[in-house]
């Protein structure tokens, strides 16, 4: 199977439409082709177990079959599986255009289908006889990795051959790349030593001549002379331990072989056993503390990381032995990129020290602030370091970033011609001209960590480590004679941490490989798409808080040069906000802007405060907030999540001087207090604009709610029930209406919540229920707060009562006389708002409704505009036409066409807008974003009152319910 370079893929006039047959779907619309496929690709599959020795018996026969046991068995497996599916459903929604959080999106159906298919023949690739195909595989894509990255895959080239191989994640290839990095580094000191052995007894005097061993020394390796302050070739047996710990990367590798062939000039050398001895010589072999005396080392070697670093690279570095405090961070500056000026400060004490430094990491992506680090400055401060006599590896992490390569490959289709043609039109954005520089420079680093899991849109475990110079990984092969099998072998597992290994993972890569492309028209464009998805996400996040809303929202980045906060804002209002993507992108200040703005690779990073507040605690407390609101937790229903973000933390320590100005922005005190943030990553390359900003809609409701948990104080609330006033229902769960209130801000709310009440309590509110009937009045409980069964009684305000999943609701039956009381179970709740406390809301031209609930009942609620208004919850006879369980279930905003939402003068009562035993045409959005429209027929109204300062419609509960209790007190005293 020959090994090639990174596959171009397919060029086509209108490339996005290409992504369509990349990916399953947000609503698995290729479900039928992925179906198709895989069948085929089964039916294969079993041909070829029913071929191999055709004439071998049939273990299950059709006996076996027909048993009990058997049948049994296989229902166990059926059952069990669609049990695991339902706890499946679970999981976070990873493909939907809501889930904007981590770094997880769907994976192509060719590396699902590739990791399918090979799965089904389990291969491990710890040794490539237990997986003669998939080791194979692995070895091309790594080698289109090295191509796709810029490394040299071509004996035929000028420079070192790269090679790599795949690992479980970037954590693990992290931690090889520094472990390779350790052991290179220290590797001339281990030659010498070797060589040096004066016992006669050795091994290696027994298996070299002592001529052998001189012209090994006299072996030329460049490295710096200090008194003649310049590098130069000095023999390998006169250079110091200082001198010998800051070669080149490539004259390390190349080292072993020059000096074999300077002794073989003189006679046969047993290359095989002199490495031996050498490697026992070596820090893998004596450990970092034995080999750090033998050569009197006083210095403990470190390694520089910027400041957000990953933490695998503290892992590696207490893996290796080298300790936490080896991993020298390097400040960030206001881009949150590595300060150079920081790195050189730190290089310079270690050149003065003469502390060996092994490596000096980049990161290429980072996964909460989406910078990348110069690089190529990096190099370049390596290079004049390298003519000072300071030496060291550069490590690339770009575990997230590394397939942003594919987009300088190749020349994208002129994207100005593709908006002609609109149909699922998504532009492509390139990347920032300092980003492409980076690119265009990551094959200078040693080795290069890469995702395919992440940005390559793989399966997990999908991870990989590239090496520039292909001998630089034999300074951690670890040979096992269980799974070598000859020199020719082509086994991978010697050179990395792992051992057993998925062959179905490199199978899955290499299958999306081929069929999207490692360039511009496949991978580049799906980035690309992303990248223009960020950008969008990046101007709604500038302008998401509203001029007279009570917070702020300010991204991480800057505006654009050129551009101040208000000149950018109102670009974005004016040319970019809820316009269509085709007319975005033909207007060139729209286009310059977006290529501009935001994140280095497509992750937004944002935080969100209190207009005017300065406290960093109480910040950070709303983005905890918002998290919590945004995220789904073991035990939550996915389906009342509707957006998904990501909150993290930046160490004020870690982020230096880019915090305390990020921090200025934000308004808030510039003290040494951690921020939290808000983390938007965009990889769904389909998102429209409108759909990005309606989100942006979204998630301001979702702050107004967060604000309230954060700042409301501990009232009273009312709700009042709904169920039809004839009877109450077998069901122990009810629906409960919250009672807004113009009163206080604490009462400023709409909620439609579903309850579970016991047994006892649900005879209590049949009871309660017959006294409201004959007086004509609506079921009321007020809040009494919470209960927790270890803590007990809990104070808590209307959002913590409602959505903490680990209380019941203690509420009384309103102004009752006698002080009963019930316990709620919060089951669902298919809506919680506070209401818009914006002077500039109008009310809409339709009235709006909102109509939820479940198999037992259908009901409708006003939806409160602005005060003044009105609340009014109704029952309807059925379900709507077009209106499915689920959508019912969730929950539907629905326009009523008859009525008009005019506001009714204040001097004038309000008038049952909806009648009883009335039909009503309404409209929403029903499945797959169709507009409906259908008929309602409202069955009984449950609550209808003008909206005041008081409770409306049930200012006269005192009395009436206080004189039914009397009643009842003088019947009981009479009998």
């Amino acid at each position: 199977m020959p090994l090639g370079h990174a596959p171009i893929g397919d060029v086509y006039d209108d490339p996005w439409k290409a992504l369509g047959g990349w990916f399953l779907g947000p609503r698995a619309e290729n479900a039928d082709v992925f179906i198709s496929i895989f069948q085929e690709v089964f039916e294969e599959h079993v041909r070829l177990r029913k071929n191999y020795f055709p004439a071998d018996p049939e273990y299950l026969t059709e006996e076996i079959k027909r048993s009990a046991p058997y049948l049994s068995e296989v229902e166990d497996t059926r059952a069990c599986l669609m049990k695991m599916q339902e706890d499946m459903a679970g999981n976070t929604p990873f493909f939907s255009p809501r889930y904007q959080a981590h770094m997880l999106w769907d994976t192509t159906m060719s590396s699902l289908l590739g990791y399918m298919t090979a799965m089904l023949f389990n291969q491990n690739n710890v040794d490539s006889a237990a997986s003669p195909v998939t080791t194979l595989y692995e070895q091309q894509v790594a080698q289109q990795l090295c191509d796709m990255l810029g490394y040299n895959i071509n004996p035929r080239r000028k420079g070192p051959l790269s090679w790599g191989h795949i690992t479980s994640g970037g954590s693990v290839a992290n931690i090889e790349a520094l472990w390779a990095s350790r052991n290179l580094k220290f590797l001339p000191l281990a030659v010498k030593s070797a060589l040096m052995n004066e016992d006669p007894n050795s091994e290696m005097r027994a298996c070299l001549t002592k001529e052998q061993i001189e012209i090994g020394l006299q072996t030329r390796v460049l490295v710096y002379n200090k008194d003649e302050k310049c590098r130069k070739e000095t023999a390998l047996g006169e250079c110091t331990s200082w001198q010998l710990l800051n070669m080149d990367v490539d004259e390390i590798c190349d080292l072993e072989q020059k000096m074999y062939e300077r002794m073989m000039t003189i006679g046969a050398v047993d290359v095989s056993n002199v490495h031996c001895i050498i490697k026992a010589e070596s820090i893998m072999s004596l450990g970092m503390l034995n080999f750090f005396r033998k050569h009197n080392l006083d210095h403990s070697p470190v390694y520089t990381c910027p400041a957000n670093n990953h933490y695998s690279w503290s892992k590696a570095g207490t893996l290796l032995g080298l300790g936490y405090d080896s991993n020298i961070p390097i400040a960030l500056d206001t881009h949150f990129r590595q300060n150079l000026v920081h790195l050189k400060e730190v290089l310079e004490k270690y050149l003065e020290e003469e502390r060996p430094v092994i490596a000096a990491i980049a990161v290429i992506g980072s996964t909460e602030e989406s910078a990348v680090d110069p690089i190529k400055a990096m190099y370049e401060l390596r290079e004049s370091f390298k003519e000072r006599g300071l030496n060291f590896a550069l490590l690339a992490d770009a575990a997230w970033g590394g397939y942003f390569k594919t987009m300088l490959i190749g020349s994208p289709v002129e994207d100005e011609i593709l908006t002609k043609k609109t149909d699922g039109f998504v532009p492509y954005c390139k990347l920032s001209p300092y980003v492409e520089e980076q690119y265009e420079n990551i094959q200078l680093a040693d080795t290069i960590t890469i995702d395919p899991h992440k940005s390559g849109f793989c399966p997990y475990p999908g991870g990989a480590l590239c090496y520039r110079n292909n001998k630089m990984r034999f300074t951690l092969a670890t040979f096992c004679p269980v799974v070598m099998n000859g020199d020719d072998d082509p086994n991978l597992s010697v050179y990395g941490v792992e051992g057993s290994k998925p062959g179905a993972a490199p199978a899955g890569i290499l299958m999306s490989h081929r069929v999207v492309g490692l360039s511009n028209f496949g991978y580049g464009r799906i980035l690309g798409q992303c990248t223009s998805i960020s950008k969008l996400f990046y101007a709604m996040w500038l302008t998401v808080a509203r001029e007279d809303d009570p917070f702020v929202c300010v991204p991480l980045q800057d505006v654009p040069e050129g551009y101040d906060i208000k000149s950018a804002k109102k670009l974005v209002m004016d040319k970019i906000a809820y316009k269509p993507l085709s007319e975005i992108f033909l207007c060139k200040e729209a286009k310059d802007f977006l290529t501009l703005c935001g994140p280095d690779t497509m992750i937004n990073t944002f935080v969100v405060n209190f207009k005017g507040n300065n406290d960093v605690a109480k910040c950070n407390k709303l983005q905890i907030a918002l998290s919590d609101a945004m995220n789904i937790f073991v035990g939550s229903d996915s389906s009342r999540v509707p957006l998904m973000l990501m909150q993290s933390s930046f160490g004020a320590k870690a982020h230096g001087e880019g915090l305390l100005v990020f921090k200025q922005k934000l308004g808030l005190k510039l003290d040494e207090e951690d921020l939290n943030v808000m983390v938007n990553t965009c990889m769904n390359p389909w998102q429209s604009n409108e759909s990005a900003f309606e989100i942006g809609d979204l998630f301001r409701k979702i702050v107004l709610n967060a604000m309230g948990r954060i700042e409301d104080e501990i009232v009273p609330h009312k709700f009042v029930h709904c169920e039809p006033k004839d009877s109450m229902g077998d069901s122990n769960t009810i629906f409960l209406e919250y009672l807004t209130c113009s009163d206080i801000l604490e009462h400023h709310y709409q909620a439609s919540v579903k309850v579970q009440m016991s047994n006892s309590d649900k005879e209590m509110i049949k009871k309660y229920r017959l006294i409201c009937k004959r007086k004509g009045l609506p079921v009321v409980f007020e809040t009494d707060g919470g209960v927790h069964p270890k803590e007990g009684s809990l104070n808590l305000n209307l959002y913590d009562l409602l959505h903490r999943k680990d209380i019941e609701i203690r509420m009384k039956f309103h102004n009752d006389p006698a002080g009963n009381a019930v316990s709620f179970k919060v089951v669902d709740m298919p809506r919680f708002q506070r209401l818009d406390p914006s002077p500039n809301v109008v009310y809409p031209d339709k009235r709006k409704y909102f109509i939820f609930g479940d198999s037992n009942s259908t009901l409708i609620t006003h939806v409160i505009a602005k005060f003044p208004d009105f609340q009014h919850t109704a029952l309807l006879k059925k379900r709507p036409d077009y209106l499915t369980e689920q959508m019912l279930h969730l929950g539907v905003l629905a326009e009523v066409q008859e009525v008009e939402d005019s506001l009714v003068p204040e001097e004038e009562k309000t008038r049952l807008p909806l009648q009883d035993q009335s039909s009503y045409v309404v409209r929403f959005k029903g499945e797959l974003d169709a507009t409906i429209h259908t008929t309602i027929k409202v069955k009984e109204t449950v609550h209808f009152a003008e909206l005041g300062e008081i409770f409306g419609g049930i200012e006269d509960y005192v009395e009436a319910v206080a004189e039914e209790a009397d009643q009842q007190a003088s019947s009981c005293a009479a009998s």
